[in-house]
């Protein structure tokens, strides 16, 4: 092997490096509790109720596939979308106390690496005592993010084509809960 080649395997090896750096440190900003520092896992978490239908982009790590970890997510301002979870035991299903969504959407829970345990579709309206089912448990003594979206007209949860909805401040509309 000479000096060249060993040089752009070396150079190659950092670049490679600051990806997945690159990469970890996005993902790691995007799980942002809802409301700020001071909120509590059992709050229930409004969302703003103009109509207003702003659609951006936000960037969302999703883990779970063990392949490009960061990709493009369509995100929607909230139009009076809610969801209240009370901390419960750990186990392969969320709790949902109650869930509002103008239209079909879902409710995905997240870890705090920013991977999805599990997703739940819900029709329109305001959905009381259900559950979603996961494909990873929770585990105990730890907090799980609980966000809403709103289904792209195909009736299957994609991270990356459903809309997280947004409140106006820019947080996501979902909540934060723990599992016991």
């Amino acid at each position: 092997m000479n000096m060249n080649d060993r040089t752009n395997q070396v150079i190659g090896g950092v670049i490679v490096i600051i990806l997945i750096i690159g990469a970890w440190y996005v993902g790691q900003k995007q799980l942002i509790p809802v409301g700020g520092e001071n909120t509590t896992p059992a709050d229930s978490v409004g969302a703003d109720t103009s109509s207003d239908s702003d659609v951006s982009d936000t960037v969302i790590s999703d883990e779970s596939t063990g392949t490009d970890n960061t990709a493009t997510t369509p995100s929607v301002r909230a139009s009076g979308e809610s969801i209240t979870v009370a901390d419960q035991p750990a186990g392969m299903q969320v709790k949902i106390a109650s869930v509002t969504l103008p239209e079909l959407g879902w409710v995905a829970v997240r870890d705090n690496n920013g991977r999805v345990l599990g997703a739940g579709r819900f029709d329109a309206g305001t959905n009381n005592n259900v559950a979603v089912e996961l494909l990873r448990g929770t585990v105990a003594g730890e907090k799980y993010q609980v966000l809403l979206y709103i289904d792209d007209g195909d009736m299957q949860y994609d991270l990356h084509k459903d809309s997280l909805v947004m409140n106006a401040d820019a947080s996501v509309a979902g909540t934060m809960f723990s599992a016991q």
